[in-house]
């Protein structure tokens, strides 16, 4: 089993420098779809340490055929739209890999490595850059079907991880604002945490977590100076407090009226789609979560009067919500906000969430009535955020956190004569996320 099959000279130099692969020969036998290759040490009497024990008392056990697909690049050209598309051609590689055992421990079995792919894919790491890299602005679907490859949910999570890694390694050490925020964003029921800086021009979001928990959070704020941080603007989740109490024990912990407002629209919503079904006004989940002031028109008004005449949990919902934003709009205090919450009818358990959250946050609420007015654009900022997260296409937590972090470049501050990035300006990061969404969304998509 561990016999060559092959020599030198039936090395081609034409199909090796084709390939373009360090370390891999193709040979003759090669065809323009189909490259059959050896690694270059196949040739070599060295010996291949053993990875357990170090031994060189190696020798070849077996030669395993593994099947790969890969790109060749061509040039580039611009289409009269002026997209830049490459010529490429995907081929088949077959590479002859060795399984070697080692003498020196128990006969241990171990491949030779390889550094042109991954352990387990079958896309080496060229072609799996180039489908990541589409897909993080594109579905991975039609990239797929752009190249020609098959489209394996498997393969989808690994491919992105190495070239996330690729890219954040390229990133500017992170600068510790002294305002921090930390939110929850629902995606397609997936819970993920949201860190972002306040700035006095600003918010700039800094990365999206991969859950909600204690220690995933914990274990990102300590990457931050834990000494310039003064004010955490937070949502009232106790995993969310607790890492915060730990990584920032000088700063100040609060609640915002944006909070409670957005947890107020977030249980409407829950109502509007079980009691709303078949409301008589256009794009009732803006219509119905807005203050009545706010709508258009006269007729949308009696509009939405007649639809809640005949839907009477609806309606009280409604009122209270209404009664709830009017409140904020003028001088509230912690008092008024509980008086109200208290006044919820056993009705409507959507509202529990928020009911939770004022009795068991009570001094983060008050801390924010004793602070500087937020300025005019954090409301608007925190859901413009919320709105971009909602409208993005499904897709597992590593391309979504690409999509939004990955393919913008962050804003960056100088300090002590070195570069730190701030993160991504709400206002960049949405319409970049908007414009993914609608890449994704529109027949286009294989315009790479």
């Amino acid at each position: 089993m561990g016999k060559r099959l092959y020599r030198k000279s039936n090395v081609s130099r034409e199909r090796t420098d084709e390939l373009g692969i360090d370390g891999l020969l193709a040979l003759k036998e090669s065809t323009d779809d189909c490259f059959c290759t050896v690694h270059a040490r196949y040739f070599e009497d060295d010996k291949l340490p053993c990875p357990a024990c170090g031994s060189q008392k190696t020798r070849t056990s077996k030669v395993v055929r593994r099947s790969f697909k890969d790109i060749l690049w061509g040039e580039e050209s611009t289409n009269e739209n002026g997209f830049t598309h490459r010529k490429f051609r995907v081929i088949d590689i077959v590479f002859h890999q060795r399984y070697l055992r080692c003498d020196g421990c128990s006969d241990i079995v171990f491949p030779e490595p390889i550094d042109f792919g991954d352990k387990g894919c079958r896309y080496t790491n060229r072609l799996s850059d180039a489908l990541a890299d589409g897909t993080f602005r594109f579905s991975y679907k039609k990239v797929c079907a752009y190249y020609g490859i098959p489209a394996s949910t498997a393969s989808i999570g690994p491919i992105m991880r190495r070239r996330i890694q690729h890219r954040e390694s390229q990133l500017k050490p992170i600068s510790t604002p002294k305002r921090l925020g930390i939110m929850q964003i629902t995606y397609y029921r997936e819970l993920y945490t949201v860190i972002f800086a306040l700035l006095d021009d600003g918010i700039y979001c800094m990365d999206i977590l991969p859950d909600t928990f204690e220690g995933t959070i914990l274990e990102f704020l300590r990457r931050l100076d834990s000494t310039r941080v003064e004010t955490v603007y937070m949502d009232p989740l106790e995993d969310i407090r607790n890492a915060a109490a730990v990584a920032f024990p000088g700063a100040e912990f609060v609640v915002t009226d944006e909070c409670i407002l957005r947890y107020a629209k977030n249980a409407m919503l829950e109502i509007i789609h079980e009691d709303g079904k078949r409301f008589p006004v256009k794009f009732k989940d803006n219509a119905l979560t807005i203050q009545n002031r706010l709508l258009q028109s006269d007729y949308e008004r009696k509009r939405i009067k007649d639809g809640l005449s005949s839907r009477p949990r609806l309606k009280l919902a409604y009122d209270k919500h209404q009664s709830l934003m009017d409140s904020l709009q003028e001088e509230w205090n912690y008092e008024s906000v509980s008086e109200w919450i208290h006044s919820l009818p056993d009705e409507l358990p959507e509202f529990l969430n928020l009911s939770d959250a004022v009795d068991l946050f009570e001094s983060e609420i008050r801390c924010f009535k004793e602070k500087e007015k937020l300025p005019d654009f954090y409301p608007t900022a925190i859901q413009a955020i919320c709105d971009a997260f909602h409208g993005m296409p499904h897709c597992i937590f590593d391309v979504l956190r690409a999509r939004c972090f990955l393919t913008i470049s962050h804003d960056t501050i100088e300090m002590d004569g070195e570069k730190y990035r701030l993160g991504i300006h709400t206002s960049r990061l949405t319409q970049n996320m908007n414009n993914i969404s609608e890449n994704i969304r529109r027949a286009r998509e294989y315009e790479l």
